[in-house]
């Protein structure tokens, strides 16, 4: 079920979803699980349409990965969704979804710059900022959709 590089370009296209439901380890689901459920709270029901357009996330963060970065070849966890999820509790969340965002942001940064593993991942797996950055990409795409469909709604008549 995970994302694996050669099982995807051999027609196993279901991996482009089900990668991000698989994790190295429980730690590692409780801890993306947990992230869900407090931008979930801190959201409020605003966040259940970033919710529900996971589905179509999933396979856009596996594509965007099978693209930009070729080295990769196994990939599993639930982060780089839960960075799309940030920009919407950033958007949604008030002034605490905001620093949530940027402490979040921050936290990115700092991944990409240090290469610190992740406490909630086995030894030997390195965390992939790659996807984190690919998820808050598709979430500021998803937020640009969001304000051009609520444009819309609020001149029909």
């Amino acid at each position: 079920m995970q994302f694996d590089r050669e099982a995807i370009s051999n027609g196993e296209v279901w991996r482009l979803w089900t990668g991000q439901l698989c994790h190295w380890s429980i730690l590692h689901l409780i801890g993306n699980l947990a992230a869900v459920i407090a931008l979930m709270v801190i959201g409020g029901k605003p966040l259940l349409r970033w919710l529900a357009l996971l589905p179509i996330g999933a396979p856009l963060l596996s594509l965007a990965l099978l693209g930009l970065l070729p080295e990769l070849h196994s990939y599993r966890g639930l982060s780089g969704l839960v960075a799309m999820l940030v920009v919407g509790v950033a958007i949604d969340g008030g002034m605490i979804g905001r620093v949530v965002a940027l402490a979040w942001g921050t936290k990115m940064v700092f991944d990409a710059l240090s290469g610190t593993p992740s406490p909630l991942l086995p030894a030997g797996i390195a965390t992939t900022w790659q996807a984190h950055l690919v998820g808050l990409l598709v979430g500021l795409a998803t937020a640009t959709g969001f304000l051009l469909v609520d444009r819309r709604k609020s001149i029909t008549p």
